[in-house]
């Protein structure tokens, strides 16, 4: 069982390394342009709704609300990079991260009753290898801000949060690579990059030394 890291968007860099079983990380392709634009749409003065609007909040407020988080988009988006015939065998669950404040405050993240479980397959030297990721429970940090664009984590609980990853190829279980590639994130002190890009929610954690990817959450009501 993988053991439970600061937030379980560390999944994804699992994922990449389970699947080419390489050393190196792989980097974001899209999510390499300027930082400013997150900065200044968390610190933008939110516009009044207009009449008969949903209830979901504005994008200023980011990422103050309720988020999802599907690392069963982000897991296929890297194993498809990989491998082209990587594809999402099930899906089951949801993962919603819950953020009282913007540059200051804290979140709870906890998955749906019965846990989260999603299944890939990608063929691998003329194999299939399939991977399962498993999440159950719950997590929460406080955060306070660490220039623009960033927050650093003061607290973190991951003692109620469990993350299993099981890998086969030609149906035979194999060894999940680096599985604490991001050990020590539980501890306060982590940096995180985030953007806010309308209803659309980006972090990631900044690692000397080590290319991270960005997660992508969307707001739900």
């Amino acid at each position: 069982m993988a053991r439970p890291h600061l937030l379980p968007f560390t999944v994804v860099s699992i994922a990449a390394l389970a699947a080419c079983d390489r050393s190196e990380s792989a980097s974001a392709p899209a999510s390499a342009g300027a930082t400013a634009a997150g900065a200044t749409a968390a610190a933008a003065p939110a516009a009044p709704a207009p009449s008969g609007a949903s209830a979901v909040a504005p994008a200023a407020s980011c990422p103050t609300g309720k988020w999802e988080y599907d690392y069963a988009d982000m897991f296929l988006e890297t194993l498809a990079r990989n491998s082209s015939g990587a594809r999402v065998v099930s899906e089951r669950g949801k993962y919603i991260c819950t953020f009282n404040g913007n540059e200051r405050g804290s979140y709870v993240c906890e998955t749906s009753e019965g846990g989260v479980e999603n299944v890939f397959e990608a063929p691998t030297a003329g194999m299939a290898m399939r991977i399962t990721l498993k999440m159950n429970g719950r997590s929460s940090a406080d955060y306070e801000p660490a220039g623009p664009g960033r927050w650093k984590t003061t607290r973190a609980d991951m003692s109620g949060l469990r993350v299993e990853t099981k890998a086969t190829l030609g149906g035979r279980d194999m060894p999940v690579p680096a599985t604490n590639a991001f050990s020590g994130m539980d501890r306060p002190g982590t940096l995180f990059e985030y953007r806010c890009e309308g209803d659309v929610f980006k972090l990631k954690p900044i690692v000397e030394g080590m290319a991270t990817d960005f997660i992508t959450m969307k707001r739900v009501p």
